[in-house]
């Protein structure tokens, strides 16, 4: 498990979103054997947010092969309408730059991830500005050191300014419900 967690942040650290530091939090770890653990680029949810007009691809990874389709999902951390946080990353300027307008996003908006048949709706809670070595974002509770999950999240990460790698734009959003499609 340690080595997977030190090739994350390599990954990480190749692509600017990370500085060298921990892998990841002691609470996160890779899906259990109960859950099949999709392969690194496979679709594993969609993302739609209305107010930045985002509709895209939510992809297991965050190679740079990876966000240059979609949104990258953090490996280790809550899928969507799990438990935990749901760490997001996406590019603003490059690629299909999804976080384009991340900075517009404002309390209360919903953020949609769509898996199957069942969409899971968050609110924004809050937005940050931090520097790259910042890992509080990953946290099971994002900005809570060491925290255990108590509720549902999803953490949306880009480099901030647009065009710049100096700092990272974090949007955190709360879990508020969830609804299935008919089929």
């Amino acid at each position: 498990m340690m080595l997977y967690r030190k090739s994350l942040a390599v990954a990480a650290l190749a692509l600017g979103f990370l500085v060298p530091g921990p892998a990841l939090p002691a609470h996160a770890s890779p899906p259990s054997r109960a859950q099949a653990k999709p392969r690194h680029g496979a679709v594993i949810a969609r993302i739609g947010i209305r107010r930045i007009h985002l509709k895209g691809r939510v992809l297991h990874g965050i190679e740079a092969r990876v966000l240059q389709k979609g949104v990258g999902h953090y490996p280790g951390t809550a899928y969507p309408g799990r438990e935990g946080n749901t760490v997001l990353l996406g590019h603003r300027t490059t690629y299909l730059h999804p976080f384009g307008r991340i900075n517009e996003l404002r309390r209360g908006d919903p953020i949609v991830l769509r898996a199957g048949r069942t969409s899971y709706v968050y609110t924004v809670r809050s937005k940050h500005i931090i520097r790259p070595a910042d890992r509080r974002a990953l946290e099971a509770v994002p900005f809570k050191r060491n925290s255990v999950a108590d509720g549902k999240y999803v953490t949306l990460i880009s480099c901030h300014p647009k065009g710049s790698n100096r700092r990272r734009y974090v949007v955190v959003g709360r879990f508020d419900h969830a609804s299935v499609r008919p089929r």
